[in-house]
């Protein structure tokens, strides 16, 4: 495999702090999870293949429905927790492994699921891979939570303060991190890139923080549909940081230096009498949106980016 980029370098952090992932990080919508089952037709008898399965938590979703799933993870320690948390059953098998270097056999696959963690493979093998992994008409499902701009002139003040904080601590934040957008643009955005699925996913991501698109997914799949399920969210300073901790970002700030970082962002929330207003987004832990791009019928394959 492809040496990955420096940023997807940081894509192992998540398996050394597995047990406070799990803990920290929200599940998905299964309102979501009903519309792309929906879209692709899926059933008991499906082939459903996902990409980067965690802790499980979009599997255990998957399951519940009766689909039988084949979970791609290389982290062992998350694997361990998808597996307690699954329990025991025939309906998931999993394959420790990076996407890029699993042996997924061309055409075996109803459906494709991926959720917050296609960005950590590589585009110029993850979009190709996938397509050639679907039979024809199948669908890719993206899953992810996002924030959107908040009107309120304290949020934007608080999400101006945290940004201060985080550059102070992380170069490679003032170069990557972006603004929270209004609902609207961030829809409006995803639709003019819509030819491209994986300028389309970029977009809704981070606006091209993860170098996802690349020119040669242009025709891989067609009819990309964007659905959100929007969500207003108030966290304790605790539960913000709890799940900040779990972030590749956190992870750029030198080890010596993050009980700093920590200590100055609860400086920031105090104030609030430790909770952050809902409906934000600089805090990663506060991403209260649900994005999902769908593509449903494909030319010779079918593709949903959630």
């Amino acid at each position: 495999m492809a040496e990955p980029t420096a940023l997807r370098k940081l894509r192992g952090v998540f398996d050394g702090v597995a047990e406070a992932y799990d803990a920290a990080r929200s599940g998905y919508p299964q309102e979501l999870v009903d519309a792309a089952i929906a879209t692709g037709r899926l059933d008991g008898g499906s082939a459903i293949l996902e990409i980067g399965s965690g802790t499980g938590k979009l599997t255990e979703l998957l399951v519940a429905r009766g689909l039988r799933v084949h979970a791609v993870e290389p982290g062992a320690n998350l694997t361990d927790a998808a597996r307690r948390r699954l329990g025991e059953t025939d309906a998931v098998t999993f394959e420790q492994s990076t996407f890029e270097d699993a042996e997924i056999a061309d055409g075996a696959y109803d459906a494709i699921f991926s959720a917050t963690a296609f960005h950590w493979v590589e585009p110029e093998i993850g979009w190709a891979k996938a397509a050639r992994a679907l039979v024809p008409g199948g669908l890719l499902a993206l899953l992810t939570h996002i924030g959107l701009e908040d009107e309120d002139e304290r949020s934007a003040a608080i999400e101006r303060e945290f940004m201060e904080i985080l550059l102070t601590y992380s170069a490679e934040a003032a170069t990557d991190w972006n603004m929270p957008l209004p609902f609207a643009a961030v829809i409006a955005g995803a639709q003019e890139r819509s030819a491209n699925v994986s300028l389309a996913w970029d977009w809704i991501m981070s606006r091209g923080r993860h170098r996802m698109a690349i020119p040669e997914a242009v025709g891989m799949f067609e009819d990309v549909q964007v659905r959100a399920e929007v969500r207003h969210v108030e966290q304790s300073a605790d539960e913000v940081l709890a799940q900040w901790r779990t972030t590749s970002l956190y992870f750029t700030i030198e080890e010596s230096r993050r009980a700093a970082f920590d200590e100055e962002f609860r400086s920031l929330i105090d104030p609030l009498r430790g909770h952050l207003p809902a409906r934000r987004r600089g805090l990663p832990a506060d991403c209260a949106e649900h994005f999902h791009l769908t593509r449903p019928r494909a030319r010779p394959r079918r593709a949903t980016v959630w």
